[in-house]
């Protein structure tokens, strides 16, 4: 297991959290580089910032139509600085497999 995992799976023990909420999880590399979370459930969707591998998100509501609804912290800064500061909006699930 990679450092990040670890971190947050920790994370995940020490928090109580929100029940309806899955596992965090690091995103995976992509071709493009990134994978875009956006404002709406679609491609058409404002695109609010571009996340990187290695950034970590939370499933807040799995969604339907291959989108997800998540939480956004890039790299380790949810361990590093606790858990504000996030960013909210959806995300292809394909790009999600990892996670809870």
């Amino acid at each position: 297991m990679t450092r990040l995992t670890l971190l947050a799976l920790l994370g995940l023990l020490l928090h109580g959290g929100d029940a309806s909420a899955s596992l965090f999880c690091v995103l995976p590399a992509t071709t493009d580089g990134f994978v875009a979370l956006r404002a709406a459930p679609s491609v058409q969707g404002r695109l609010i910032l571009r996340m990187k591998a290695g950034d970590e998100v939370q499933i807040i509501d799995g969604g339907r139509g291959g989108w997800s609804k998540v939480r956004h912290w890039p790299g380790d800064t949810r361990l590093a600085k606790g858990y504000d500061g996030f960013t909210e909006g959806h995300a292809a699930r394909r790009f999600l497999k990892d996670c809870g």
